[in-house]
C-alpha cells in the first residue's frame, strides 16, 4: 500500500561522483530495484538494495585553514611546542635573532626527543605553525592537515515491498525495511598542555617548560573510533473498499533503532601529567613520527565502554497504529467534496543507558552516569472536509469555483504541554482562464520533540574526558579558539504557540505550451518560539545568558578584561516573540514539441520581508535581517533556484542554477569578518544524458541502457568569507566542500 509495484521491472542504477581538483574524494552508489507481478497480478513484490560510500576532502586537499592566521593563545601544532611556564628565557645553542622570543621554542620534526639542547638548534624563538599530519588519511582536528570536511561513512539499505489483493475489495500490504551506516572519525587527536620540570632528565632548557602538542593513538589505527546505525521497520496495512466510494485503512508499524560506538571518551589529563612526571612520557619528541608509550594507552587513554568493543548508546523503539476513513468523491449540498477522518496511537520509548567512561584494564575513569530512558504516547484524532462552500449555479460568472477545507488534529498525552490542537482553514477561489487565489490560515501549539532522556549523576564528580570541542569567535576576547560544549536538557521548555496565514495566486494554462506560475504571501506569528541555542549564538548573547558560559579567571592584561572560555552551555529555549513575513514564487514552463522533445524551464525563489524577533520579555524586538544579534543562524533574505532542460527519447541536456544571496552577520562578529555580512554565493550546474542502445545497438537486449554526465559548480565559484563558521574554515560553505564535482551515473533497466 506504501509502494504497489504494477508492472515487472529490473533496474540497475550506479553512479560515482568526485572532485575535478587533483585529488581524490569519492562518493559511490549502486542500488538494485526489482518489481514482480504473481498470480495473475494479484500478488505484487518489490525489492530495493543500495549501497553507498563517501569519503569527505581534507584540509590538505583544499587548504583553508593553512590560509588563516595562527590562533590566539596556545598554540598547538605539527610538532610540540614549548614555553617557559614563568617567561623567562630559554637556553639555547646559538644566538637569536632580535624578531625572535627567547621564552618559546618548538620540537625539530622527526626528533625523538632525546637529543638534548642541540636538538633544538634553529628552533629556539619560534613556534612551528604546520598543521599535525598523523600517519593515515583522516583525522578529526582542526589542528590536522588531515582534517576532514564532511563525514567519512558506508551505508546499506534493504527494502522489501508486497502487496496481496485478497478479495476484490481487500488489499493486505508488508513493507521491511533494513539499514545500516558506519561512520569513521579518523583519528583522534588529543591536546595536551604538559609541564616538564626543570629537574627531569628530559629538559634541556635549564628551566620549567609547557609542552603543548598533539597526540594520537596510532597502535589503534585509524578506522578505531567507528559508530554504527541500524534501522529495522516492518509496516503491514489493509485496504479496505466500501460502498459509496469509502474507503478504509489500517496501518501499523514497528520501528527500532539502534546506535552502536566503539572509541575514545578522551583522556585523564591528571594521568597524562602524571606520565610525564615520571619520566615515562616523553613531550619533546615528534609524536607524528615517533608513537606514544605503552604507559599512554594504559593510563592516559579513555574509552566508551569496554576497549576494543562496541557499546550500545541508543536503543529507540516506535510503534505507530492508525485507522483512517477517507472518500474522495462525497456527495455534499454543494457539490461533489471529500472528507477524511481518523485516529492514531504513537508509543515511542528509549531504553535505559549507563554510561562507563573505562581505562584500558576496565577500570572505570569516572563513576557511571545513568542516562534514564523514556516512554511516551500520543493518541490523536484527526479529521478534515474539503468541497464547494456555493453550488456552481449560484456562482458569478467570473468566478468558476470557490471551494474550502476544514482540517484539524487534536492531540492527547500523558503530559498538559504535549497536548493541543491544531485546525487549519483554506479557501481557493478558480477564475476563468487558469487564474486561482488560494488562502490558508492555521493554529498550532507545538511542543518539541522530546530528548527521550535526563541525566541523572550517580555520584558526584568534576570534569574528565568526554568532552567536545567547537570553534568560536569570542567576542570579548576578539579571539577564535575551541571550547567544551555540553547540551543542557531543559525540562522547562514550554509549547510554541503559532499562527500562520497565507494567501497567494496561481495560473496554469496550454497543452503544448504549458505554464504555470504561482506567489504567496506568508505571514507567521509565534509566542514562546522554541530555539536551540548555537555555540557561537551563545557567545553572540554572553550578556543575555551569562551562566551559560565557564570562563578562566582574566590573566593580567587579558584582552578585553576577560579570561578564556572554558565550556559553553547550549539546548533549547524559549524566546519571547517572533513575527515573519515571506514571499514564495514558482514559475514553470514547458514545451513538449520543441524540436522533436521537450523542453522544460523552471523557477523559484523566496524572498523573507520581514524577521522581528523579541528575544526576552521586556527586550527590543530585533530585526534579525538587518541587524542580527546571532540568535538565528543562516537567515538568509532572498535564495533563489532555476533550471532549464531540453530531453527526448534518446538524449537531454540541462543547466540548473542556485544563488544565495549576502546576509547580515550580528555586530559582535564584524570586526573578525572585516565587514557587516557575507556575501553573495551563486552555483551553476550542467547535465547531458543519453540512451546508449541508440548509439551502441549490441546492447539493446538491456532494454535500455541510459547515462548521465553531470558538473556541479561548473564555474568553480569559491564560497564568500565567514571568518566564524562553525567549520573553522573561515568560509561559508553552500553545498558540497569539493567545489566543482563531476558525476557518471548508468541505469540499466531490464
Amino acid at each position: 500500500i506504501v509502494l504497489r509495484p504494477d508492472i515487472d521491472h529490473t533496474e540497475i542504477n550506479a553512479t560515482y561522483t568526485n572532485s575535478l581538483d587533483d585529488y581524490d574524494a569519492p562518493n559511490t552508489s549502486l542500488s538494485l530495484q526489482h518489481g514482480q507481478s504473481l498470480f495473475d497480478g494479484r500478488f505484487k513484490v518489490r525489492l530495493s538494495a543500495s549501497l553507498a560510500s563517501a569519503m569527505p576532502p581534507t584540509e590538505a586537499e583544499l587548504g583553508y585553514l593553512r590560509g588563516l592566521a595562527a590562533p590566539a593563545g596556545t598554540i598547538f601544532r605539527a610538532t610540540p611546542n614549548i614555553r617557559s611556564a614563568d617567561g623567562g628565557p630559554l637556553a639555547s645553542p646559538e644566538p637569536l635573532a632580535v624578531r625572535d622570543n627567547p621564552a618559546i621554542a618548538s620540537v625539530a620534526p622527526g626528533a625523538d626527543g632525546m637529543g638534548g639542547l642541540n636538538a633544538f638548534s634553529g628552533r629556539i624563538g619560534r613556534y612551528n605553525f604546520d598543521l599535525f599530519d598523523p600517519a593515515g588519511g583522516l583525522a578529526v582536528s582542526e589542528d590536522s592537515v588531515d582534517y576532514p570536511y564532511g563525514r567519512r561513512q558506508s551505508r546499506q539499505s534493504w527494502f522489501l515491498s508486497t502487496t496481496y489483493d485478497a478479495l476484490p475489495w481487500l488489499q493486505l500490504g508488508l513493507d521491511t525495511i533494513y539499514t545500516r551506516t558506519t561512520v569513521n572519525r579518523g583519528f583522534d587527536v588529543f591536546r595536551g598542555d604538559l609541564m616538564l620540570s626543570a629537574a627531569s632528565p628530559l629538559n634541556p632548557f635549564g628551566r620549567d617548560i609547557v609542552a603543548s602538542l598533539n597526540e594520537t593513538a596510532s597502535a589503534f589505527g585509524e578506522e578505531y573510533s567507528e559508530a554504527r546505525l541500524e534501522l529495522i521497520s516492518i509496516l503491514g496495512g489493509a485496504l479496505i473498499t466500501l460502498p459509496a466510494n469509502w474507503r478504509i485503512s489500517l496501518d501499523a508499524q514497528y520501528a527500532r533503532n539502534f546506535a552502536r560506538y566503539r572509541g575514545f571518551a578522551g583522556v585523564d589529563e591528571d594521568h597524562w601529567q602524571l606520565l610525564v612526571d615520571r619520566g615515562e612520557y616523553n613531550p619533546l619528541r615528534d609524536t607524528q613520527v615517533h608513537a606514544a608509550p605503552t604507559a599512554f594507552y594504559d593510563e592516559v587513554l579513555v574509552h566508551f565502554g569496554r576497549a576494543g568493543h562496541f557499546t550500545k548508546l541508543g536503543d529507540y523503539t516506535a510503534i505507530d497504529t492508525a485507522v483512517r476513513a477517507t472518500n474522495r468523491s462525497l456527495s455534499l449540498p454543494t457539490g461533489d467534496g471529500a472528507a477524511a477522518i481518523g485516529f492514531d496511537y504513537r508509543f515511542t520509548q528509549l531504553a535505559d543507558y549507563t554510561q562507563h567512561l573505562t581505562y584500558a584494564d576496565g577500570r572505570e575513569a569516572l563513576p557511571p552516569v545513568l542516562w534514564d530512558g523514556r516512554t511516551l504516547e500520543r493518541v490523536s484524532v484527526f479529521g478534515e472536509l474539503q468541497g464547494p462552500l456555493v453550488p456552481a449555479r449560484l456562482l458569478p460568472r467570473w468566478i468558476a469555483s470557490l471551494e474550502g477545507v476544514l482540517a484539524a488534529r487534536y492531540t492527547a498525552a500523558d503530559t498538559s504541554r504535549e497536548t493541543n490542537l491544531a485546525p487549519t482553514f483554506g479557501l481557493k477561489i478558480g477564475f476563468g482562464g487558469g487564474l486561482a487565489f488560494r488562502g490558508s490560515a492555521t493554529l498550532s501549539n507545538r511542543y518539541p520533540t522530546s530528548a527521550m532522556s535526563r541525566r541523572i549523576e550517580l555520584t558526584s564528580g568534576g570534569g574528565g574526558p568526554g568532552v567536545n570541542f567547537t570553534s568560536i569567535y569570542d567576542p570579548l576576547r576578539d579571539q577564535t579558539y575551541a571550547v567544551r560544549t555540553e547540551e543542557d536538557l531543559n525540562p522547562d521548555v514550554l509549547p510554541e504557540g503559532a499562527v500562520t496565514q497565507s494567501a497567494g495566486f496561481i495560473f496554469q494554462r496550454g497543452e503544448v505550451h504549458h505554464i504555470r506560475a504561482s506567489l504567496d504571501f506568508v505571514d507567521t506569528r509565534k509566542e514562546n518560539e522554541i530555539l536551540f541555542l548555537a555555540p557561537q549564538a551563545i557567545f553572540n548573547l554572553e550578556s543575555l545568558w551569562p551562566e551559560r558560559i565557564t570562563r578562566a579567571p582574566a590573566e593580567p592584561n587579558a584582552p578585553g578584561g576577560a579570561g578564556a572560555a572554558q565550556s559553553a552551555l547550549t539546548g533549547l529555549i524559549n524566546v519571547a516573540s517572533r513575527h515573519s513575513q515571506n514571499w514564495n514564487a514558482a514559475l514553470d514552463y514547458t514545451w513538449t514539441e520543441c524540436l522533436g522533445g521537450e523542453l522544460d524551464l523552471g523557477l523559484r525563489a523566496s524572498w523573507v520581508q520581514t524577521y522581528n524577533q523579541r528575544t526576552l520579555p521586556g527586550q527590543p524586538t530585533i530585526n534579525q535581517l538587518n541587524r542580527p544579534d546571532g540568535s538565528v543562524s543562516g537567515l538568509l533574505p532572498f535564495r533563489a533556484s532555476w533550471n532549464t532542460a531540453w530531453t527526448n527519447r534518446n538524449y537531454g541536456f540541462g543547466v540548473e542554477g542556485h544563488y544565495y544571496h549576502s546576509r547580515k552577520i550580528p555586530l559582535v562578529e564584524r570586526p573578525a569578518q572585516g565587514g557587516s555580512s557575507i556575501a553573495a554565493y551563486a552555483q551553476l550546474d550542467i547535465f547531458a544524458q543519453c540512451d546508449l542502445t541508440r548509439i551502441w545497438p549490441q546492447i539493446s537486449r538491456l532494454h535500455q541502457v541510459n547515462a548521465q554526465v553531470r558538473i556541479n559548480n561548473v564555474l568553480d565559484q569559491p564560497f564568500p568569507r565567514y571568518a566564524n563558521d562553525p567549520s573553522g574554515a573561515a568560509v561559508q560553505a553552500y553545498g558540497d566542500w569539493r567545489g566543482r564535482t563531476y558525476s557518471l551515473s548508468v541505469t540499466v533497466a531490464f
